[in-house]
């Protein structure tokens, strides 16, 4: 979607819904910035709710709702099932080991995702803006580093944070479409 039908998307929508969206948002991101540990725990138990959903769902679709499918198909189903209930079970019987672990995920991703940027930054080194990646890349890196070598004690808040973060943006972004609804 190129900025212009985004902007015609947002100017056809009822300004005030988007406005109202934008509120909530933003009063949920600085309420997670306010208590970060709050909204970690928050934030970690609804994904341990997810992967029990996902593992009923995962686990009735290996039984019930694979017709025609072969034996293999529906153990490897029942499987991946049985993972993720047992992970959503494990998130939501200790937050806090939860939290340690989502934490390195989240450590481990920056850390991938910084890695990743600058290889293609470097790849595309001649061409104009590579250096605005490679700063990308570097800034994730930086955050993975961060996150990592304080665990235990990032765990207790950096989920929470992030989330604050981009509550607060899509609030912010939101409340200004909005705006520029109202005025069109």
């Amino acid at each position: 979607m190129t900025s212009t039908e985004f902007t015609r998307a947002a100017e056809e929508m009822d300004w005030r819904w988007l406005a109202v969206f934008g509120v909530v948002m933003l009063l949920g991101g600085l309420l997670a910035l306010a208590n970060p540990f709050a909204a970690s725990i928050t934030a970690e138990i609804l994904a341990g709710a997810a992967f029990v959903a996902g593992g009923v769902v995962q686990l009735w679709i290996a039984f019930a709702g694979t017709a025609g499918a072969d034996r293999g198909t529906r153990w490897l189903s029942g499987a991946l099932g049985v993972l993720f209930l047992l992970l959503g079970v494990l998130l939501l019987a200790d937050p806090l080991a939860g939290l340690l672990t989502l934490t390195i995920a989240v450590g481990a991703l920056f850390a991938g995702m910084g890695a990743a940027r600058l290889a293609l930054a470097f790849r595309w080194r001649p061409q104009p803006g590579w250096g605005w990646m490679a700063a990308s890349g570097a800034l994730s890196l930086v955050l993975a580093a961060l996150i990592l070598f304080t665990l235990p004690a990032s765990a207790l808040g950096i989920l929470g944070l992030l989330l604050g973060v981009d509550l607060t943006v899509a609030g912010a972004v939101s409340l200004a479409l909005a705006w520029r609804a109202r005025s069109a």
